[in-house]
């Protein structure tokens, strides 16, 4: 019996326990640790390879996830189709193209929304299971990414990607709408499944499809708490110049 038990508290996991906490320590230790061990190379070339090197296993995780996810065959509920899902792919296609808004995209969605996952995870299997390794892994890539554009490749977030992450959050809700409704699926947590299976905290914000304007005010709402630590270190910045010109 009591081999049963130990058996069963490996095999589920259960959220605002020690072992959550441990969980989500171990993986922020270790995205920053990589990240710092990455910061030390100087040399151009050298930071653009190990750049190449997190994309590219980022992306192959990313695949190798959702394919396994819909073997034999497709399952319409375990599409790449949620934020994180999408950013599994687009934090690394930002590291490798540059591009401005999927940046602004993988800062302020991973800073707002990501993190959620670590707080509140959807999960229930526990660490005997592949899904819990794959849960983790995936998430803790895409935060990786984002720390490493901001530590590495000195990504400063300004008020135009405030309006480019609110533009594509937009249009991603404005898409998966209907593509809940047709499959019967609760992507971007906009769906509208029945109550016992739509998550608690999502419940709370009220009936469908109301509640998606709420969600998305809640969402704005968290990227202009993402954009303030950057408000506040470019006043340094310009307080520390003024002073500079004047004692020049």
């Amino acid at each position: 019996m009591h081999a049963n038990l130990a058996i069963d508290s490996w095999s589920v996991f259960v959220p605002y326990t020690l072992f959550h906490a441990v969980t989500v320590a171990v993986c922020v230790v270790l995205v920053v640790a990589l990240v710092m061990l990455m910061a030390r190379r100087r040399d151009i070339a050298a930071e653009i390879v190990q750049r190449r090197a997190l994309a590219g296993f980022a992306i192959a995780v990313w695949v190798a996830s959702y394919v396994w996810l819909n073997w034999p065959a497709i399952d319409p509920k375990m599409l790449p189709l949620q934020v994180c899902g999408l950013l599994g792919v687009v934090a690394p296609l930002a590291l490798l193209t540059g591009n401005r808004w999927l940046r602004a995209a993988m800062y302020f969605c991973t800073f707002t929304l990501t993190i959620q996952a670590f707080i509140q995870p959807i999960l229930v299997l526990g660490p005997v299971t592949l899904e819990f390794w794959r849960f983790w892994l995936l998430h803790s890539l895409i935060l990786c990414c984002a720390v490493y554009d901001l530590v590495v490749l000195r990504f400063r977030p300004g008020w135009s990607d405030v309006a480019r992450a609110c533009v594509m959050s937009a249009v991603y809700v404005v898409l998966i709408v209907p593509v809940n409704l047709m499959l019967g699926t609760n992507y971007g947590f906009v769906g509208n499944p029945p109550d016992q299976a739509q998550p608690a905290m999502i419940a709370l914000l009220g009936p469908w499809p109301g509640r998606i304007v709420v969600l998305m005010a809640l969402v704005y709402f968290g990227y202009l708490l993402a954009m303030l630590p950057w408000i506040g270190a470019r006043r340094r910045t310009a307080a520390a110049d003024t002073r500079a010109s004047q004692v020049g």
